[in-house]
């Protein structure tokens, strides 16, 4: 059996103690290969205590809102302190800070207990509400249950457009993006590398399957590799990208060890599609 190959977007500043997906395909004997698609950014906004002091509700979709609005209040927390370096986690001084002056009142809502977890170190909040699956599509179909007044989306600057489209008759949802998905040209490190022994490709975001298209064809020349993608929103991008259907397998559970289980399954069975 060859090596898999999966894609990564780097961040510095990611709230997660969790083995990474190298560390879990090893622990299945599995071989692997890091491509780097993206670099997370962070986009400082201004005023966000008073853009979200009205809210009845905070959302978080990802571990990257959670550390893009970590950034922010860190940013906060340090204004008028010459050693504060601005990094929050939840037992700090600053973060005892920002959660001493932060609104009254104000539920918070994610995506999985990762985010939770991530909110809570990141931090100490506690999240009032977790979504049944790991999708923004699922936390968004409950919100329009649930939540009433004004709901704060805090959020990448392009999104899957998953949960927007779940809440898409709620009339008070405002998005305010905390970070951006940087580009790299995965092209320019990859296009001479010998690919031949590889044995599959996995997708982790919708953003990186539409960077790596190129690479997915190639591997497609010499058979039909599969493309194991991590949940739906991410084999919707694939798909949308040009990549066949039949070489989609998608995670049942929408998470690194969802998409592990998903290539142990598969290995050797590249007709397997979406919903097999």
């Amino acid at each position: 059996m060859g090596k898999y190959i999966y894609t990564y977007i780097e961040n510095g500043q990611m709230y997660d103690k969790s083995p990474s997906f190298a560390e879990l395909l090893a622990k299945e004997g599995l071989s692997c290969e890091k491509i780097v698609t993206g670099r997370i950014g962070y986009i400082r906004v201004e005023n966000l205590l008073e853009k979200i002091k009205d809210a009845q509700w905070l959302v978080f979709t990802s571990k990257n809102a959670v550390a893009g609005f970590a950034y922010n209040m860190g940013k906060m927390a340090c204004e008028g302190e010459p050693d504060c370096d601005g990094v929050l986690n939840g037992d700090s001084v600053e973060a005892f800070g920002v959660r001493s002056g932060f609104p009254d009142g104000i539920k918070i809502a994610v995506v999985g207990n990762k985010t939770k977890e991530a909110l809570r170190t990141a931090c100490g909040f506690e999240a009032d509400f977790v979504s049944y699956k790991s999708t923004g599509l699922e936390l968004g179909r409950s919100l329009m249950n649930i939540a009433a007044g004004k709901i704060v989306y805090l959020c990448a600057e392009v999104t899957s457009g998953s949960l927007e489209e779940a809440m898409k008759e709620y009339e008070n949802l405002i998005k305010i993006p905390v970070y951006r998905n940087e580009y790299v040209d995965t092209y320019a490190e990859y296009e001479m590398k010998d690919i031949s022994d590889v044995s599959g490709i996995a997708v982790t975001s919708g953003s990186s399957g539409e960077r790596i298209k190129w690479l997915i064809d190639r591997l497609g020349e010499s058979g039909e590799v599969p493309v194991f993608s991590i949940g739906p929103a991410c084999s919707r991008k694939l798909f949308e990208a040009g990549v066949k259907k039949n070489r989609i397998i998608e995670a049942c559970e929408h998470s690194y060890s969802g998409l592990v289980e998903a290539i142990k399954k598969s290995a050797g069975k590249p007709e397997a599609g979406i919903g097999r």
